[in-house]
């Protein structure tokens, strides 16, 4: 774990959803004397509030619609979940795990475990949007090179030129026009759907 995230944990604005009771009361205060910019609320609110970059759900019977409205209203990408239980049985663990949480805290909470299991959630919370990132990139470049094979398909069909030809035309038209040779490739094929029309 890098002294870099360790030290972000400290201005992290978290949300607890949990009962206003003597446990729930200590873990608000162990979580501000970590550092972070706590917002308590319960019963587990419509939907998140602005800004809100962890959040720690108790997971309560009575508050189960509550809480299933509330996670179909987190945005994309929704922030570090973690989720406080009391109790284990099958509707609380399928929760658990729709939920997408990234950590799971015994109630009632103690102070003992709670950095941890902040600093490791929010850790994969940092790696899974890297990799999401990286996922995008890799789609577009690919969508991207799609769109060149069948520009050099178009080509090589209208002007009889090899792939190479088709391939060093659209690089040439590139530089030319001063664009990307996916901008070129779009345009190749839009005039060819235009003309097919």
């Amino acid at each position: 774990m890098s002294i870099s995230l360790l030290r972000d944990l400290r201005d992290l604005k978290v949300l607890v959803l949990h009962p206003p009771d003597e446990p729930g009361l200590r873990f608000i205060d162990h979580l501000r004397r970590i550092g972070c910019m706590v917002t308590s609320l319960w019963p587990v609110p419509a939907e998140l509030p602005h800004g809100v970059e962890v959040v720690f759900l108790t997971i309560e019977d009575e508050q189960r619609p509550a809480i299933e409205q509330f996670l179909k209203s987190m945005p994309h990408p929704k922030p570090t979940l973690l989720v406080i239980v009391s109790y284990e049985n099958p509707a609380t663990l399928q929760l658990m795990l729709e939920s997408g949480a990234l950590a799971v805290i015994d109630r009632p909470v103690k102070p003992f475990g709670v950095l941890a299991n902040l600093a490791i959630a929010r850790s994969v919370w940092l790696e899974q949007q890297e990799n999401l990132k990286e996922l995008r990139k890799l789609k577009r470049k690919a969508a991207g090179d799609r769109k060149l094979v069948r520009a050099k398909t178009i080509l090589m069909a209208s002007k009889g030129l090899t792939e190479d030809q088709a391939h060093q035309y659209i690089r040439q038209q590139a530089m030319t026009k001063r664009l990307s040779m996916e901008d070129i490739a779009n345009a190749i094929i839009h005039a060819e759907d235009l003309l097919r029309s």
